[in-house]
């Protein structure tokens, strides 16, 4: 699986060593190697796209061109953030509703099953625990990731998440967040 990582729409960069020097490092132990990419064009020639966090608005060319990637069997991830911060939500949705799915600008906390913070729940993703910090909540689509909500929903080879800190250099070390962000990576939703 060719993986890259969006850097065209503002998102957070994967070379970022403070903040994902661990999701590059697991990645490459296991083989998966994750190209970083700024161009826009680009990134069709890749078999999974992540945007983590896009803040720079999808253009209507950009949504024609996912679409185009998508019905050639390409993956999409795309991670926003809780209550639209930065407008990420918003900017996923553009996306995100011509696959059915949308990601809400709320907040899920659970004061019962949590990771020290009722901002940290703890969700499930098939047979695996995952923490899902400062999540939105996801709607549409089958369910991929819920617990106290639904924090990631796939439709049509396309994967939203309520959160794009899962994977971030503190989180990945919570609950089932390697084993997680590896299956996202591999392209297993």
């Amino acid at each position: 699986m060719r993986v890259v990582w969006s850097a065209s729409r503002g998102e957070f960069s994967i070379g970022d060593y403070y903040y994902f020097s661990k999701l590059t490092k697991l990645a490459e132990k296991e083989g998966i190697e994750i190209s970083e990419e700024k161009s826009f064009k680009k990134l069709g020639e890749y078999e999974l796209i992540v945007f983590n966090y896009p803040e720079v608005k999808f253009t209507k060319s950009d949504l024609l061109r996912i679409k185009k990637w998508v019905e050639a069997g390409k993956k999409i991830v795309l991670a926003g953030y809780f209550s639209n911060v930065d407008k990420v939500s918003q900017n996923v949705n553009r996306i995100a509703r011509n696959f059915g799915l949308r990601i809400n600008y709320d907040l899920i906390r659970d004061l019962e099953r949590n990771a020290g913070d009722d901002m940290f729940p703890i969700a499930k993703c098939g047979d695996l625990e995952v923490v899902m910090p400062c999540s939105a909540s996801v709607s549409g689509g089958k369910e991929f990731v819920i617990g106290k909500g639904v924090f990631g929903a796939v439709s049509n080879n396309v994967l939203v998440l309520g959160t794009c800190v899962f994977w971030d250099n503190y989180a990945i070390g919570l609950a089932q967040n390697k084993e997680f962000a590896l299956k996202i990576l591999r392209g297993e939703f």
